[in-house]
Order: structure tokens, then C-alpha cells, then sequence
């Protein structure tokens, strides 16, 4: 399965927002499409992400005001982009070199979908077998995967107390006496 095209497999339904446009729109538009990220365009061009957890991070955490808070003093920039034409294994390998978790796929210059590393998880999760003589499960890498606490991809998944998590969220376990 990681041997397909994206475009076979990606959903065309993304959010575009302009660099001004508040994170009260944002969030209301995030909600009512149910994504967890908006991609800000500059006519027509990717120049940011914002993420619920940009949101959560910058404005929430900080008590400041979401309708008075534009995009672009949040979005993390510049995005990272991928062709429509190019391989769900390109994909989780550009998300594990860059360390993020909001790809946005690019058909013909402009930006049709966000694929995260839960989607190419998902995908992967087609390639998983039963061995019934074995009577086990074959997996790939036991290292990598997505963290359970905070959804990053990792290439060094910890178990910590039945979870398995990325090096941040296994400090603040550790921090917090989880």
C-alpha cells in the first residue's frame, strides 16, 4: 500500500485561509469540517499551517484572544509540500526527515489535501498480515509510529506505562509521575 500514488488515496477537501484571517475563523472552520489544521495561502501559494495545536500552544495556553489573533502571527511556515503524483512511502519518509505532522499535497501547484502521519498509518495498517502458523501478527519496524499522547510521528517510539510515546511526551510522563 505504500507504493501508491497519493492522489489515489487522499481526500480533496482542505481548508485555505489568508495570512489575516483569525484563529476564531480558523477554529470555526476546523470544526465545522472536522480537520485539525487550516493551510494559509498568499495568493494561491502555501505560506503557513495552522494546526489545533498551534492554536492550543499560542492562544489558548496564552489566554489571548482567538478573534483577535491572525493566522500568520501563529502558522509555523514554510510548508512542506508534496506532489499528488508521489508515494504514500515518500510521504511518511519526508513527515519522519522533516518532523511534522501536517503535510500538504500539492496537484498542479496548488495545494488539494493535508495527509498526516494517522492517515499513512491507517494506509500501512492494510500491509499488516496473520501468520496463522505462527499465530502471531507481523508487523513492520516496532520502533517507529505515532506517539499515543501526542500524535507525532517518531521514528523511536518509547513504551512507557502501556504507551507507546515519542521522547518528548515520555519526559513528561516521567516529569509528571504518569
Amino acid at each position: 500500500m505504500l507504493d501508491v500514488p497519493l492522489s489515489k488515496v487522499i481526500k480533496r477537501d482542505i481548508i485555505l485561509m489568508k495570512p489575516k484571517d483569525t484563529v476564531s475563523s480558523a477554529a470555526r472552520a476546523m470544526t465545522k469540517d472536522n480537520s485539525n489544521a487550516v493551510v494559509v495561502v498568499d495568493e494561491g501559494e502555501p505560506v503557513g499551517i495552522v494546526s489545533e495545536r498551534d492554536i492550543l500552544r499560542e492562544v489558548v495556553s496564552k489566554k489571548r484572544k482567538p478573534s483577535e489573533v491572525t493566522l500568520e502571527s501563529i502558522m509555523t511556515s514554510p510548508v512542506v509540500t508534496i506532489s499528488s503524483g508521489k508515494m504514500i512511502r515518500d510521504a511518511s519518509e519526508l513527515i519522519t526527515q522533516e518532523k511534522i505532522r501536517n503535510l500538504v499535497v500539492m496537484d498542479e501547484g496548488i495545494p488539494v489535501a493535508i495527509i498526516t502521519p494517522r492517515d499513512i498509518l491507517s494506509l500501512s495498517f492494510e500491509e499488516w498480515r496473520f501468520e496463522p502458523e505462527d499465530s502471531v501478527i507481523a508487523t513492520p519496524h516496532p520502533e517507529g509510529g505515532i506517539c499515543e499522547i501526542c500524535g507525532t510521528y517518531t521514528s523511536a517510539l518509547k513504551l512507557v506505562n502501556g504507551q507507546f510515546v515519542c521522547d518528548d511526551c515520555k519526559e513528561i510522563m516521567e516529569e509528571e509521575n504518569y
